[in-house]
């Protein structure tokens, strides 16, 4: 299959224009001639990710978050960057982002998430429209009473999760709405909490954000970044299996608990 016409089955499903403006989505390197017979589908663009779609013939690696943010000013050997970019090139393998608009995606991420735990009917946190369609990141959702020790354990065990964060001073607290924000989502616990949250799952949260969330009675469970988000896989090997052949590469976490 030619790289464009794969991109735009990509993109009529998950349109670019769903990622936030701060965002880089799309393809960030090759050409839009290539041949895409195998893709590599991975969280990051790591020289590992990349040596092993060498060493298995892949085309094109699709990523969740970009390899490329900040301007380039130059592309060398001296950075980890250029050495990947080059690699890159070198091997005809192609590269491209599905981050912030896979997230917000009427059928993304944060709606798959929500899924996994068993929650329907979610509201859109923070919502948007684009072609008649409501997007956006987060969704909260209303569930039957549980307490929030009860809601921790199946947080685990639907996510496959052997440890979490819980910031709460009560781990009986009762607990009717919980918003749900897969990656880095803190900056979203007063918006939910306006929206009647009782509790925010999402990952990366800092010191000082836990404090103002407690202090303010909003629990917070941080399930970790890469936990949050490696389910991305799942939701295009559902999508692309008709089209070309799919390797999955999961580094796993980079933070361990020993």
């Amino acid at each position: 299959m030619i790289l464009k016409k794969l991109i735009k089955v990509l993109e009529e499903r998950f349109p670019k224009e769903m990622a936030e403006s701060w965002d880089n989505v799309g393809l960030l390197v090759g050409d839009m001639n290539w041949e895409v017979k195998k893709v590599m589908l991975t969280l990051d663009c790591t020289e590992e990710a990349i040596e092993k779609a060498i060493e298995e013939g892949v085309d094109l690696i699709i990523t969740h978050h970009p390899l490329i943010f900040s301007p380039i000013k130059t592309i060398t050997t001296n950075t980890i960057l250029g050495k990947k970019i080059l690699k890159l090139v070198e091997n005809k393998i192609g590269l491209y982002s599905m981050h912030t608009n896979l997230d917000s995606n009427p059928e993304g991420l944060n709606e798959y998430f929500g899924k996994k735990l068993g929650f329907i009917q979610g509201k859109i946190i923070e919502e948007n429209i684009y072609k008649d369609n409501s997007y956006g990141i987060g969704r909260v959702y209303k569930i039957e009473n549980i307490s929030l020790e009860e809601l921790v354990e199946k947080v685990k065990k639907d996510l496959n999760i052997d440890k979490v964060r819980v910031v709460t001073n009560d781990l009986n607290k009762e607990i009717k709405k919980v918003a749900l924000v897969n990656g880095s989502g803190m900056s979203y616990w007063r918006a939910s909490k306006k929206m009647g949250a009782d509790i925010l799952i999402t990952g990366d949260v800092r010191y000082h954000e836990a404090l103002d969330a407690l202090e303010e009675n909003m629990d917070i469970i941080d399930i970790g970044h890469y936990e949050g988000e490696k389910i991305f896989v799942d939701i295009l090997n559902e999508f692309l299996y008709n089209y070309v052949e799919i390797i999955n590469f999961d580094r796993g976490p980079v933070f361990k608990t020993y």
